[in-house]
């Protein structure tokens, strides 16, 4: 028992090390590109619809339809899956809004997540993007989301905050540099 413990120690430190490699890479290479934000945003929740009935959770797209970002779409995805992914997890039976806002004149775009779930405690929020962060006991999870998400969101030379209220919800907010209109 005692040799299997340690052969299932040693799987999971190779898998977090692998992970965390991923986060901690400082030369994360972009494959920026203009898309459409609208339909990345609806393609995901088409994907999340399933897990999100489990819990009767709504999906809801507020993203304007004619919003582009100039972006890499494959980390922008991980961004996404792990902020609403995390949403669905805290909001059963309530709703999570995806949305966005272009601002022209500071050269920005705000995009978020919010859900009206059980929210974060305050004494909580200044860790929720550190590594190995979880609240997830008896569960899977490593507590990397979120790292990952900060990582893939500095990397386009953009921040990500969070604003939480216990039993009132929580909005992450992603703003990125709008880039050069093409």
């Amino acid at each position: 028992m005692s040799r299997n413990i340690d052969q299932l120690g040693s799987l999971v430190d190779e898998v977090l090390k692998e992970n965390s490699n991923i986060v901690t890479e400082i030369g994360i290479k972009l494959e920026r590109r203009w898309f459409d934000l609208w339909p990345f945003v609806e393609r995901l929740i088409y994907e999340l619809r399933p897990v999100a009935a489990t819990g009767s959770t709504a999906l809801i797209n507020r993203v304007p339809p004619d919003l582009r970002i100039y972006a890499d779409a494959s980390l922008m995805v991980r961004v996404f899956q792990n902020l609403i992914s995390n949403a669905i997890r805290h909001t059963p039976n309530g709703q999570v809004r995806i949305g966005a806002q272009e601002f022209l004149q500071s050269g920005k775009v705000d995009l978020w997540v919010a859900d009206n779930g059980c929210g974060i405690p305050a004494e909580k929020l200044d860790y929720v993007f550190d590594k190995f962060e979880t609240e997830r006991v008896g569960e899977h999870g490593a507590g990397l989301g979120l790292a990952i998400v900060k990582a893939f969101v500095e990397a386009h030379g953009g921040v990500v905050g969070v604003e939480s209220e216990v039993n009132a919800g929580t909005t992450f907010r992603v703003t990125l540099p709008l880039g050069m209109k093409t």
